[in-house]
């Protein structure tokens, strides 16, 4: 009987050890990504033999940061894979994404298709009205078959190069010549709408979050170097609707839409 006591009490105390030792004071602190030496590289390109041939491809690499690193090109998903390959002309943006969730962008890099249209460098102006949008988009062409047409996305092609009314975001335009030969340009819009943490964003905290749980991630959202250091976080709990925990039901309700885009617009314009 002796004997099965203290066994017994030797599993009851490790057991006991494993659980005390598990607490939420273990969750890594948020990470200023202003501070990353994540870097971005490009290693090989290869145009594709012909206009309407989707054979070009693109290697790039990766340093500093913290590995694993996740890549993807234009406004795709990101991935294990650092090759993007059955590419067709066109100027394509690579971005690179760490472990600590920094990202970092490479120069849009340039493939030419024999007898198709050349991308140029597009002209792009900054969206600097949160509430309205007014980013904007121009294709620069030259070569191929004259005219081309263009559209946005998914949109329908027409004989406009310039698209308006842009938030902040990479956008993918496509430009098709009178031969029917198309590349896609890569252009990312920025954010200059001068929102800051003190001016806009605390105050939709304080309104919205003054609630024990409020913070998907157990962060002090109320403190900037962690609101900044989680900006990411911040954005995409915001955007989907998982941050103040509760949504209408919390107790101070939630989210307007307004109040959203005044935080990815702080998000975009680098949490200042």
């Amino acid at each position: 009987m002796r004997l099965t006591f203290r066994l017994l009490s030797v599993v009851a105390t490790i057991s006991l050890t494993l659980y005390m030792s598990c607490s939420s004071s273990d969750e890594p602190e948020p990470f200023d990504c202003g501070t990353s030496d994540l870097a971005i590289q490009l290693v090989a390109d290869n145009d594709p033999t012909g206009c309407g041939s989707d054979d070009g491809s693109i290697q790039v690499s990766a340093t500093g940061g913290q590995g694993p690193y996740q890549f993807k090109i234009g406004t795709g998903a990101y991935g294990s894979t650092a090759t993007f390959t059955n590419l067709g002309g066109g100027s394509f943006n690579i971005s690179v994404k760490d472990n600590r969730g920094c990202e970092k962008q490479l120069a849009a890099v340039v493939l030419t298709a024999p007898s198709g249209p050349v991308a140029g460098t597009p002209a792009i102006d900054a969206q600097t009205n949160c509430l309205s949008p007014n980013g904007s988009v121009t294709a620069n062409v030259t070569g191929g078959t004259p005219p081309y047409q263009y559209k946005l996305g998914s949109g329908a092609l027409g004989s406009v190069a310039t698209f308006n009314g842009l938030s902040a975001g990479n956008y993918v335009i496509t430009v098709e010549d009178d031969a029917g030969c198309s590349i896609n340009i890569n252009a990312t819009v920025a954010s200059n709408t001068g929102i800051t943490y003190t001016g806009e964003i605390l105050a939709i905290f304080q309104a919205k979050c003054q609630f024990s749980g409020c913070h998907p991630d157990n962060g002090n959202w109320f403190d900037y170097n962690t609101a900044k250091g989680s900006a990411a976080a911040i954005k995409a709990h915001t955007a989907n609707g998982t941050m103040p925990k509760g949504g209408e039901a919390a107790p101070g309700g939630a989210l307007s839409a307004d109040q959203i885009m005044l935080i990815a617009c702080w998000v975009d314009s680098g949490a200042n």
